[in-house]
């Protein structure tokens, strides 16, 4: 695959392919050394596309929708010298903005703030947007190592240190006393296959039958309700769970409260929010100690356990025995992980980048929280930046937020 995907390609559909193609061995790549000699082809091949279009939807067929959802106005433009600030998450988000007609006058008036989804974040859209978009471009990380990666796959990524699961705001859960807590495990994730969900499903053999288990999700990639049932019938365990899809928010809530432990049991993915929102609720997490999740930052002594592969269900047994000794939420507030701290801290890197850069900064960013996409905490400022909403709708023909 290597051999074909380094063949120089002859137009420039095939030029994004190429690209698209060496992304999917960069993320695989076995060594470091071997993922720097991709990244070089990627960028020979990124010189050839000298931006020039192509076909996006070929790649994200979403990109001709004019509603980004996943976005939020944190700050208003307030003069030529001072620009307005634009969140958005997820890459088939962001990439929406290229099909724009006037790109420059976009990026003129907003600094744009984007989150990854995943980690690593070697993809067409990571690696062709910023050379697209006419202004540095503030970036998020789903893993530590994002830190180092994206600066390499361009120069234009203005790094902040700060996750997906750092928007969650502490006020929407409390945490239930030890003893009124009736779930022994919960685990909030989607159906998809990444979400390894067969790996509880055998655990639950090693467990005495009287250990209760919620689980949440929806569909991913095809896969359903039904599937996992199908699954856990594999495994002997089909009537050992609850099961519910698309649960409200309140459910969600209350059983990350009701749980004595959360479990993420995925081996790679992106910061894995409910993480986050399980310690704030005082729930301990059990997370793979080799798992590649940024929020398995967060998890210590005092807010959940790092998992071994093997014998999977006597440590989950012996987690549950001992859930009542960890204080998560107590940790997480603490040390103030929350969406009011993580805005402090963006705010500063846009404030020092803006000031360096020769313009001015008389106003800070609005708080915003994630539940499940972006949104303002503040009433007021919901009210302030309508008209900005507004203005981006009918200037830039695109829709930010809602929907």
């Amino acid at each position: 695959m290597l051999k074909e995907a380094i063949a120089a390609p002859q137009d420039v559909q095939a030029v994004a392919r190429s690209i698209d193609r060496l992304c999917q061995l960069a993320r695989v790549a076995p060594t470091a050394q071997t993922k720097l000699r991709v990244e070089d082809k990627i960028h020979e091949r990124i010189r050839l596309l000298n931006g020039r279009n192509f076909d996006w939807s070929e790649f994200t067929p979403s990109i001709a929708q004019r509603r980004i959802p996943k976005a939020v106005v944190l700050k208003k433009w307030i003069g030529p010298r001072e620009k307005g600030v634009i969140f958005i998450s997820f890459e088939d988000q962001w990439v929406r903005l290229l099909r724009l007609a006037d790109l420059k006058a976009f990026a003129d008036r907003y600094t744009l703030v984007i989150s990854p989804a995943w980690s690593p974040p070697h993809s067409l859209i990571n690696c062709v947007f910023p050379n697209v978009f006419p202004d540095p471009v503030f970036c998020l990380i789903s893993n530590t190592n994002d830190l180092q990666i994206f600066p390499r796959l361009s120069k234009k990524y203005q790094m902040v240190p700060l996750y997906a699961c750092s928007w969650v705001n502490p006020e929407w859960y409390r945490a239930e006393p030890f003893e009124n807590k009736d779930i022994d495990i919960f685990m909030l994730a989607n159906f998809g296959k990444y979400k390894r969900h067969f790996a509880l499903f055998k655990a639950l053999r090693d467990m005495p039958p009287s250990v209760r288990v919620r689980l949440i999700g929806q569909n991913n990639e095809g896969r359903t309700a039904d599937t996992l049932l199908s699954e856990a019938d594999h495994y002997g365990v089909r009537n050992r769970f609850e099961l519910k899809t698309n649960a409200t928010d309140n459910e969600v809530f209350e059983a990350f409260r009701r749980a004595k432990v959360s479990l993420i049991l995925s081996r790679r993915e992106g910061s894995c929010v409910a993480v986050v929102e399980s310690i704030f609720s005082g729930t301990p997490v059990g997370m793979y100690e080799d798992a590649e999740i940024g929020s398995r930052v967060f998890i210590n002594e005092a807010t959940g356990r790092l998992l071994q592969h093997h014998n999977l269900g006597a440590q989950l047994n012996e987690f549950i025995a001992r859930a009542h000794r960890y204080r998560p939420r107590e940790w997480a507030l603490q040390h103030d992980i929350s969406c009011f701290s993580s805005t402090v801290t963006l705010n500063q890197a846009l404030k020092q980048h803006a000031l360096a850069s020769g313009r001015e900064w008389t106003q800070d960013i609005a708080v915003h929280q994630w539940r499940p996409n972006p949104q303002l905490v503040s009433e007021q400022d919901k009210e302030r930046l309508q008209r900005e909403y507004e203005y981006i709708s009918s200037q830039f023909g695109v829709a930010i937020g809602g929907g």
